[in-house]
């Protein structure tokens, strides 16, 4: 799956991972309105690779133009986040099937290792815990979809990841957080036996579950009467 680079080969490349890791994690807030020479001031990068980052977030869909008024962070709504997990309803199961079955030797060992870590993460409840718990979903999931070796699966996920990792950012300050996937140690028995249509049941499952409780959540969210969801501000 397409991550960006640990080490910028430019400040285009530095600018970009710079405003997309603030978008990611809501430090620049959904629907924000930004401009290139504020954002020059605030980042410290020049104009041209404010610029280059700003066209290369534009074209994942993490910001969008607007024509003379500058750019905006790309709004999350309570559609955006049901159409979200529609489709990872959809594609989520899938991709579970034809990773565990098709996993080379690697992968499946980095799966395994994943799985285990998520299992124990579940019982574990210091503050710590639910980062680690969304970075280890998302590093299984890229290993599933690049386990696929279906181009159009990966560039998918990498694509649904970026906007899971809003949403994530966003619940973490919610009361009622989205409950974790429920991934025990019967998850890493399926995977050690490539058990792909256990995986796939199993995904499907979960992601209902967690599907409806993110709905609850935002439709409760002090935003949500603007039609847009943004942080919710002390």
């Amino acid at each position: 799956m397409s991550v960006p680079s640990a080490e910028p080969r430019s400040l285009g490349d530095a600018a970009y991972q710079r405003l997309r890791s603030d978008i990611v994690s809501c430090r620049l807030e959904p629907g924000a309105r930004l401009t290139e020479r504020a954002l020059a001031e605030t980042t410290g990068f020049g104009i041209s690779p404010i610029r280059d980052a700003l066209t290369r977030l534009d074209q994942e869909g993490l910001v969008r133009t607007l024509p003379r008024k500058g750019y905006q962070v790309t709004p999350l709504t309570l559609k955006s986040v049901d159409d979200l997990f529609t489709l990872w309803r959809i594609v989520g199961p899938e991709i579970a099937r034809l990773g565990v079955r098709d996993a080379t030797a690697e992968q499946h060992r980095q799966l395994i290792d994943t799985f285990e870590e998520l299992a124990e993460l579940r019982h574990t409840r210091d503050d710590d815990s639910r980062p680690r718990a969304v970075q280890a979903a998302e590093t299984a999931f890229g290993v599933l979809a690049n386990a696929t070796q279906n181009d159009y699966l990966i560039s998918i996920v990498g694509r649904m990841q970026t906007d899971m990792a809003r949403i994530w950012a966003l619940t973490a300050q919610s009361t009622s957080p989205i409950p974790d996937l429920g991934v025990d140690r019967e998850w890493v028995s399926m995977v050690e036996r490539r058990d792909g249509d256990a995986a796939a049941a199993t995904v499907r499952k979960s992601l209902a579950e967690v599907h409806g409780h993110a709905l609850r959540i935002f439709s409760r969210w002090p935003s949500v009467a603007a039609s847009e969801i943004t942080p919710i501000r002390p």
